[in-house]
């Protein structure tokens, strides 16, 4: 019992087409995997550009925040500059022209005295009454 030479081709025929349908399958997938690395390269090249470009944002900000900085410590010693002249000048009016009542305010601004400050000062302005003079 063996097979005739049309069962051989029959069998033949069926395992090449099984072959080939395997053959398509593993096609398809590879295609579909292929295309799904070339999806995760864009996805990753597009994370890398943002990345980039947020590198950038960040220095950017980064160079903005050290300018203001600069620019933030120059004007308060501007300021502090011009105070001190203004205390100067205020302080030489106090003692050339005696007005206390003028002044004492001027000082408390200048010097940026709190309430409390403000408050025991008065105290003891009014304590004296008239004897307030710096020297």
């Amino acid at each position: 019992g063996g097979m005739s030479q049309e069962e051989q081709i029959v069998v033949i025929a069926q395992l090449q087409a099984q072959r080939d349908e395997r053959v398509a399958a593993l096609s398809h997938k590879i295609a579909a995997m292929t295309e799904e690395v070339e999806e995760g390269r864009q996805l990753q090249d597009a994370l890398c550009r943002e990345r980039d470009a947020l590198r950038v944002q960040l220095d950017t900000a980064r160079e903005g925040q050290r300018k203001l900085q600069t620019v933030e410590k120059y004007d308060e010693k501007f300021k502090q500059g011009m105070n001190m002249e203004y205390l100067k000048n205020v302080l030489v009016k106090y003692i050339e022209t005696q007005d206390h009542e003028g002044l004492i305010p001027v000082f408390y601004s200048v010097l940026d005295f709190s309430p409390e400050e403000k408050r025991r000062l008065e105290a003891v302005r009014s304590k004296m009454a008239g004897k307030w003079t710096l020297w």
